[in-house]
């Protein structure tokens, strides 16, 4: 038997495809992104065993004048197949007479998998398993539209995944979203889009209103920290002092951070920012 040892191989983040093709001149594409889709780290970045359900996280870049990127990451797991460095053939039906069974086990093999994350090194692998690998979908906006674009990240792998409804690339979809539906302006207007049973709302408050808001549920703040807490954090916050928000769950942290800083309302958390902070910083 071949070895089976998964946790030897390691993937190397990469960006696989983006839209726009070409990067607006005033505002290109960050290139820690992958590192932010991936925030525990390279070590985890690892082929599995066993499929996993999807998971959804956010973060937020920051850049010279203050403006804010908003990230929403849906990470799904696909068949990972490995492939030679010519890109044609699959490991595990590769042939090898000149090399001993035991150099086949013990050797490294540099590979490169196409359109999937870059492996590094890995040993030969039993062709008796599966194995998938993580795949990361990035939306990312300017607007703070969280539960927006989760839902609609969630409902777009449903569609594609779950159903046959789906009479368009998925491509097409991300351009719709991203280049045809209009963000509203401050004030009583509000976009709706539909996809499969769910009706996601944008609606941006006017720049007065004495109301903080974001576009999350202020109960999950109230889940995560008792009364007590998020009276000192908002007072820690208000006297201009640091925070480390930590959580088991990535997806807590910039929805929980959002909100901490929407309750400073009409104030305005000036300093830095960073809600997921990935392992590499």
């Amino acid at each position: 038997d071949f070895n089976d040892d998964i946790h030897d191989c390691i993937l190397e983040p990469v960006i696989t495809a983006q839209y726009p093709p070409v990067n607006h001149p005033d505002n290109p594409l960050n290139p820690m992104i992958p590192q932010f889709c991936h925030p525990h780290g390279v070590e985890y970045i690892q082929p599995l065993h066993e499929y996993k359900m999807p998971t959804i996280h956010h973060f937020v870049l920051t850049d010279a004048k203050g403006g804010k990127l908003y990230g929403t990451c849906l990470t799904v797991y696909e068949e990972f197949l490995p492939y030679s460095s010519d890109g044609i053939h699959d490991l595990d039906d590769m042939s090898l007479p000149s090399v001993r069974p035991e150099d086949q086990e013990r050797g490294y093999v540099e590979c490169a998998i196409g359109s999937s994350p870059t492996v590094k090194r890995h040993r030969r692998r039993s062709r008796n398993h599966t194995y998938y690998a993580p795949r990361v979908l990035c939306l990312l906006s300017t607007w703070p539209y969280l539960s927006a674009f989760r839902t609609y990240r969630t409902q777009l792998y449903r569609l594609a995944t779950t159903t046959n409804l789906m009479s368009a690339p998925i491509e097409r979809y991300i351009m719709n979203i991203c280049a045809e539906v209009p963000a509203p302006p401050p004030g009583s207007f509000e976009v709706q889009l539909s996809i499969l049973d769910s009706n996601i709302r944008f609606w941006a408050p006017p720049a007065d209103q004495p109301i903080p808001y974001v576009s999350v549920q202020y109960g999950v703040l109230f889940e995560c920290l008792d009364i007590g807490n998020v009276l000192f954090a908002w007072y820690t916050l208000a006297c201009e002092r640091k925070i480390l928000l930590v959580s088991s769950q990535s997806s807590l942290l910039t929805v929980c951070a959002e909100i901490l800083c929407s309750m400073l309302f009409p104030m305005k958390w000036s300093h830095l920012y960073i809600p997921v902070l990935p392992r590499f910083l």
